[in-house]
């Protein structure tokens, strides 16, 4: 039984290998799978070109308008400080709160336009940034001095904590880690309510620096926790909390710790707080 099987497909094979009908259809059909796959491999090449091509339209769109718009809000918002600052005379009380209105809305306009500028230039790769070995805490402390206007404001406190004066250097762009702590420690302020604290520490965990961001604000849902570092994307809880808001601070500040050669995480309890841990590589350990 086991030979005449063997027999027949010896046969079968022969037919296969030395039919020149058999060989031909192969051979053509060979043929146009190539033709075929040539053909796919043309049409995607074309279509990954012109994506390339839209997307640097869209970039450079971006770029064009925000430039553009943000210089007549720029002088719309000179004039409107100038009527502020009694240049044009006194305003009665119901000219001064409109202007005012007029005024808040036009700086939130320019802070839009530059959150949509920086969002477009850090995905594009088009962010002007330098690697070099970069000072952490020197870096962290201008970042707290900046903060300190807008958390008065917002009668918050803004602490530092770190458990040294030194650490390690990190090779990475300071502008990177610089708008990534901005970001951060805005939205820590602006979502934490009067007498909440915002804490900054820095901690060294060979080869690594960890820097977190921790707040006792409203926290971030847990059911929307997932999609908090997408473009544009507004937990519910921070929309009643701030109506205004780009949704694009979370987005910039994990593009960026990417960029730097790090990671971002965060930990959240809705209306408890929530912490962000940036991990930078450190560029040598001491």
């Amino acid at each position: 039984m086991a030979e005449e099987q063997h027999n027949a497909q010896s046969a079968c094979n022969g037919v296969s290998q030395y039919d020149p009908a058999f060989i031909q259809r192969l051979l053509a059909e060979q043929e146009r799978s190539g033709k075929m796959l040539i053909r796919r491999d043309l049409e995607l090449t074309r279509a990954n070109e012109r994506l390339r091509e839209l997307d640097q339209l869209k970039t450079d769109f971006v770029s064009t308008a925000t430039h553009q718009m943000r210089t007549p809000l720029a002088g719309i918002k000179w004039g409107l400080g100038m009527l502020l600052n009694g240049d044009f005379g006194a305003m009665t009380s119901d000219q001064e709160l409109y202007v005012r209105k007029a005024y808040a809305s036009t700086e939130r306009m320019i802070e839009l336009l530059r959150d949509m500028l920086f969002a477009e230039q850090v995905g594009s790769g088009t962010f002007p940034a330098i690697e070099t070995e970069t000072d952490i805490m020197m870096l962290c402390q201008n970042v707290v001095r900046e903060m300190h206007p807008l958390a008065y404001s917002r009668q918050v406190t803004v602490a530092f904590v770190h458990d040294k004066d030194t650490y390690p250097t990190v090779k990475t762009s300071p502008e990177y880690v610089q708008a990534i702590l901005q970001n951060l420690l805005e939205n820590a302020i602006k979502y934490s309510h009067a007498g909440g604290t915002v804490t900054l520490n820095i901690r060294e965990e060979k080869p690594q620096l960890i820097i977190t961001v921790s707040d006792t604000g409203i926290g971030i849902p847990a059911d929307q926790q997932k999609h908090i570092f997408e473009r544009f994307f507004r937990a519910e809880n921070a929309k009643k909390e701030i109506t205004d808001g780009s949704g694009l601070g979370l987005y910039i500040a994990k593009q960026l710790a990417e960029k730097a050669h790090g990671r971002i995480q965060f930990e959240s309890i809705e209306g408890k707080g929530t912490i962000f841990i940036i991990t930078l590589p450190l560029m040598y350990t001491k």
